[in-house]
């Protein structure tokens, strides 16, 4: 099949002040809530004051549980040294892990939902994902010539991938990149997408 490659520029101009103050709102609005990593989060470190409490007010009542071996664990941690390998070790991934866990909660993730102007900057509606798939693949198919139509969404781009039977594309990758960014400006993104078009024709 031939590929033919177009791309386009989506411009969507507003007033600096009030885009900037929407897409605040919008990133409070659509950030991702990251509730799995705190659940699990909190559930281990749960499970550890519930472990660690029973067994001291267990021992403290004269009958330790011994769920826990702590003389084991004196007994290693005397006889290891803070610069044995071990150590090294347990302490490099305990850093690690907590970084880890640092950047998840304050890297905002991607979010199922673009959000989209609306002229007011106290008012934040989104479309999902898929649903601007879905309107820029219909968009796409309104093309003449185009059969089917495939599109990716990214952050700050669309990419349109269409199907012809026909041989030859006179005009075809500028007309479905048009209607692609007409749709676009129908709805509005608050962030400007811009549009990458790539047409496999039928082979000669």
């Amino acid at each position: 099949m031939t590929t033919i490659e177009a791309v386009g520029e989506d411009e969507h101009r507003t007033d600096p002040g009030v885009e900037r103050r929407a897409r605040r709102l919008a990133t409070r609005t659509f950030r991702p809530s990251r509730s799995w990593p705190a659940f699990l989060a909190g559930l281990v470190l749960l499970a550890v004051a519930v472990l660690v409490a029973t067994e001291i007010v267990s021992t403290l009542a004269g009958s330790p549980l011994r769920l826990v071996p702590v003389e084991g664990a004196v007994a290693l941690a005397s006889d290891t040294r803070w610069n044995s390998p071990a150590t090294l070790v347990v302490s490099t991934a305990l850093v690690l892990l907590g970084l880890v866990l640092l950047a998840v909660a304050l890297v905002p993730g991607r979010g199922g939902h673009l959000p989209l102007w609306t002229g007011d900057p106290a008012l934040s509606v989104g479309l999902s994902t898929a649903g601007m798939r879905a309107a820029l693949a219909a968009a796409a198919r309104e093309v003449d010539g185009v059969e089917r139509a495939r599109v990716r969404v990214g952050r700050r781009s669309v990419r349109v991938r269409v199907s012809s039977q026909l041989r030859t594309a006179d005009g075809m990758r500028e007309a479905v990149t048009d209607a692609v960014r007409v749709r676009i400006a129908d709805l509005a993104p608050l962030r400007p997408l811009s549009v990458r078009t790539r047409i496999n024709l039928a082979k000669a």
